[in-house]
């Protein structure tokens, strides 16, 4: 398939390769001034692979096609939209007029943006996943990146109205080629909304311990951490979102005693490490950002917060 990624990011540039990798002819969207750089000296990925037996490490040169501008008469069949959820406002114009006949996936964290997406788009034009495969941060020179091989690890699609059409198929097929683990969701909406409400939570808890190890290794934060993402969950239940339909949800549940020794082993894992501290130093914004929107329909449905400001540094 012909396929543009929005966003020269960790996600982007890391899904990009690996659907390059299994066949695909892969495009990146940059910024302008910065397209004759990357097309000069290509884009440097140093990745952590754990889907095998024993990790992996492979330093490559990502050498896409790249654009600095989107035209109407485009011949994408896909547009991933991998950037940050801060820049979402400025790339639904861009989309609104330019996108063509591609179909768009928006891998980003999602809160209330469902229906600005909805003013800009027509339902047919787009859909929604998430990268939960993939994770990392990047300097000046490379972007440091881990794919996952955890069990629950998996890349999330799905249609608003838990369809499985054709492009979802077609989609999940490339995906699984591509060694990624597509999933299908049939309650995406419900998965994002909650799942931005765990993030919110966790990546705060994260910065506050100053790293992913160091947070796995606090029992007193991870259980206050918990606690926020409860709260995080009676937000999304008074917003109208379920978050017990999710499975993936429910062992938040569980009681302290026993669910913070899990997670104390789960969140030391190499793998997610990588992840947690690529994204904190990576998108510090992005971060305060969602734990404000959390906090603010918080306030809105009368939902008592103390767990979940407590997370919050006094500049937030």
């Amino acid at each position: 398939m012909k396929i543009l990624i929005y966003g020269a990011g960790v996600i982007g540039c890391t899904y990009g390769w690996q659907l390059a990798k299994a066949g695909h002819d892969m495009t990146v969207l940059v910024r302008q001034g910065k397209k004759s750089r990357i097309e000069k000296d290509g884009i440097d990925i140093f990745c952590s692979d754990f889907r095998g037996k024993q990790k992996q490490t492979e330093q490559v040169t990502f050498r896409p096609k790249v654009i600095d501008s989107l035209s109407p008469d485009n011949d994408f069949e896909y547009i991933i939209v991998a950037t940050n959820c801060i820049y979402l406002k400025e790339i639904l114009p861009v989309l609104a007029e330019s996108a063509g006949k591609a179909h768009i996936l928006f891998f980003q964290n999602i809160w209330n943006d469902f229906e600005t997406i909805a003013r800009f788009l027509s339902p047919e034009q787009y859909f929604f996943g998430f990268p939960f495969k993939v994770g990392g941060g990047r300097d000046e020179h490379c972007i440091h990146c881990a794919i996952s091989g955890m069990k629950n690890s998996a890349t999330l699609l799905g249609e608003v109205n838990g369809e499985i059409t054709p492009r979802i198929v077609k989609m999940s097929n490339a995906l699984e080629k591509a060694n990624l683990k597509p999933l299908v969701s049939k309650h995406i909406k419900t998965w994002l909304i909650t799942h931005y409400a765990i993030a919110a939570s966790l990546s705060a808890g994260i910065i506050k311990a100053g790293g992913g190890k160091n947070f796995a290794g606090n029992s007193q934060l991870l259980k206050n951490t918990i606690k926020s993402i409860r709260e995080g969950f009676e937000i999304c239940y008074r917003k109208g979102f379920d978050p017990k339909v999710e499975k993936a949800n429910r062992p938040y549940y569980l009681p302290l005693f026993f669910l913070v020794p899990v997670l104390m082993k789960i969140y030391s894992n190499e793998t997610l490490c990588i992840m947690f501290d690529g994204h904190t130093q990576h998108a510090p914004d992005e971060i305060k950002r969602m734990l404000k929107d959390v906090i603010a329909d918080g306030e809105k449905y009368n939902v008592q917060m103390p767990y979940l400001k407590s997370l919050q540094k006094p500049e937030y």
